[in-house]
């Protein structure tokens, strides 16, 4: 360990050396908004952008609501208030990495992230990558899901003070202040956001059928995000703080509706980062640190109606993530580009649910990951452009393997603004440190996930004045082997083990389109997912589970958002389509459950309006209603989700 820590420090060291050398005054750098059409066509190629619009409108919202309304990316949600774990292009949550201005995020003991615990207002910029594109750090089997902060240098005082109320006493306070100046940016983020969530639903366990009013579902969520970013000649050096804190009570499921249960869990956690960014005229590099901290207490304790213990947890859990990567960027001849990344990655475990052969009160297990990648791209040929990477990890003093990626593009030259995007790409997702450490049942000698896909994609964007359109279709075939499944032993526990072979193919769709006419303006986006994610093992042909889709992943998904502006008034409508899931691999099973399809609508009125005429101060209106049908629903078997609820939305703002 200490020698891989010493040969990342030497390789910064070095890259900082290099940099001393070079004397090239940089004048400060521009951002260009306005690229050739074939230049946007030619980045979009396994990724997209979520629209900044988009974002703004749903800033008080979490990043699974953004994801599940604007997204391909499939949401299972417990509720306001519960978990929210991703499915990409049919994986689990655990094949789906999340990025933090390029940190990963993904919990080491879990493997997973809620994304009901991120505002969308601490974050400027969202992305989704998939197939090659996810090669840059590993465990993305399923795609990368990327947040970002971006602020823009000289735009003033910064201003901006949201409040929203809505059905079940739901409060949410947002507040940004600071200052853009023309080397300097001090912003501080601030937000509070708390619901009783005591709706009623129709419990469905019950016979006959009965209204009940959901209990201890309270929940409060509170932040804060200072950051600073100084610009001095042809550097840049950002500190970036995200802290977050929550108490959220648990509902009983349906059928425990009459017992006496008491579930919580109060998270915090503490997010840190400085980056340094040197720039030359060819290039640039970039250093990292960041630390993150993370403390978790979970409490349950439930009786019958005549007061018989029925189950009682109490755990904590805490972890320690150091991460540290230098990424260079080099253009070489001609339209090539080298990029390079080392990254040194500490990740540390404390749980009462590990078992430790030491006498320390709560186990504690780590792990640390030296990483190696490198990335060259550029026209092997006038239309065609080629991308190759390699990456190679060193996990605890084991290497993992070499992984390759390779993605071609090509861009029709009669047809302005057509793209085709073929890719083949290798990743590889290690343990989660509960799957090798968790009493009972952990399994140190589990292998990593190893995954191989291919994806091929059409691309079309088309612009003129008054009239956008951006499509792109495409198809994925991916193979995962040892996927890692928790199975049932002989010991009245689970264990996890290497026994599925999951191939997931698919078909995915997106199209956006954007009209102005006059004082009026006309846009229209939406996603459709086809995902078929089936394990072809042999341990699922025992239990005839062999060419079934796996449990919670809709075969189909779709969305589709449509939006119409005239002057300073709007109104926006949301579709969201989810298709039927299973809750068991064996239709046999006493717990073995259909979930129906489901159609949601929502839909949505607001009004800009000004001070005086002095464009700096605009309040927003907005009125919204959620579930308009008041469609009764279940995303988690047993799990009551919310009628038709009313949000009133109000925004002051100065920029």
């Amino acid at each position: 360990m200490k020698f891989r820590i010493f040969i990342a420090f030497l390789l910064i060291v070095l890259n900082i050396n290099l940099l001393a050398q070079n004397d090239t005054i940089m004048l400060d750098y521009v951002e260009i908004s306005a690229l050739h059409i074939n230049n946007k066509v030619q980045e979009k190629a396994m990724e997209r952008k979520i629209d900044t619009a988009i974002m703004q409108r749903l800033q008080t919202a979490s990043l699974s609501q953004l994801l599940i309304q604007h997204s391909p990316v499939f949401i299972k949600t417990y509720g306001p208030g519960g978990t929210a774990s991703a499915s990409f292009r049919g994986t689990t949550a655990s094949h789906t990495l999340v990025l933090w201005n390029g940190l990963q995020l993904n919990s080491p003991s879990l493997g997973e992230v809620d994304f009901s615990m991120i505002p969308v207002f601490f974050t400027d910029e969202v992305s989704l990558q998939w197939g090659s594109k996810t090669s840059a750090n590993s465990g993305g089997l399923g795609g990368v899901v990327n947040i970002a902060n971006k602020q823009k240098f000289n735009e003033g005082l910064i201003l901006d003070v949201k409040q929203t109320y809505g059905s079940f006493n739901t409060w949410g306070s947002y507040l940004t202040v600071g200052y853009s100046a023309k080397n300097m940016i001090a912003r501080v983020k601030a937000y509070r956001n708390s619901s009783d969530n005591d709706f009623t639903y129709t419990n469905i366990a019950t016979i006959p059928h009965q209204e009940m009013k959901q209990k201890n579902a309270d929940f409060v969520d509170y932040g804060v995000m200072p950051e600073l970013q100084i610009r001095i000649k042809n550097s840049l050096l950002t500190l970036v703080s995200w802290n977050q804190f929550s108490h959220r009570n648990y509902p009983p499921i349906m059928p425990n509706a009459f017992n006496n249960t008491k579930e919580y869990a109060d998270n915090d956690f503490s997010r840190n980062l400085i980056s340094y960014k040197y720039y030359w005229n060819s290039g640039r590099v970039e250093l990292k640190s960041a630390y993150f901290h993370e403390r978790q207490d979970y409490f349950l304790e439930s009786y019958t109606s005549n007061g018989l213990p029925v189950t009682q947890i109490n755990t904590l859990n805490k972890s320690d993530v150091f991460r540290q990567i230098v990424d260079l960027q080099q253009d070489l001849f001609r339209s090539w580009k080298l990029y390079a990344k080392v990254q040194y990655d500490y990740e540390g475990v404390t749980s009462s649910d590990y078992d430790d052969d030491t006498d320390a009160n709560i186990p504690r297990k780590n792990r640390d990951i030296l990483s190696f990648y490198a990335a060259l791209d550029g026209k092997i040929y006038r239309d065609l452009d080629l991308r190759m990477t390699l990456r190679n990890d060193i996990v605890d003093d084991k290497s993992a393997g070499i992984f390759p990626t390779a993605t071609l593009t090509y861009r029709m030259p009669f047809v302005k603004g057509l793209s085709f995007n073929a890719g083949y790409s290798h990743n590889y997702r290690n343990p989660t440190l509960n799957d090798l450490y968790w009493y009972p049942g952990g399994n140190e000698n589990l292998k990593a996930e190893n995954g191989k896909t291919f994806d091929f994609d059409i691309n079309y964007l088309y612009e003129n004045v008054n009239f956008n359109l951006d499509f792109r279709s495409g198809l994925y075939y991916s193979k995962v082997n040892d996927w890692i499944q928790w199975v049932p032993t002989n010991y009245r526990y689970w264990m996890p083990k290497n026994v599925s072979e999951v191939m997931a193919r698919g078909f995915e769709t997106h199209l956006k389109m954007n009209y102005k006419y006059r004082l009026w303006n006309f846009s229209l986006s939406g996603n459709y997912v086809y995902s078929h994610t089936t394990d072809e093992s042999e341990y699922a042909q025992q239990y005839d589970a062999n060419g079934k889709q796996l449990i919670y992943i809709p075969k189909h998904h779709a969305n589709a958002f449509a939006e119409v502006r005239w002057k300073s008034w709007n109104m926006n409508y949301t579709f969201e389509f989810t298709g039927e899931r299973t809750t068991s691999m064996n239709d046999n099973e006493f717990f073995a459950y259909q979930l129906p399809y489901y159609t949601l609508h929502h839909i949505s009125f607001g009004k800009q309006f000004t001070v005086g005429t002095h464009r700096m101060c605009p309040f927003r209106l907005e009125f919204k209603i959620n579930n308009l049908l008041n469609e009764s629903y279940q995303t988690v078997l047993w799990r009551a989700m919310p009628g038709r609820s009313y949000e009133i939305y109000l925004e002051f703002k100065i920029n």
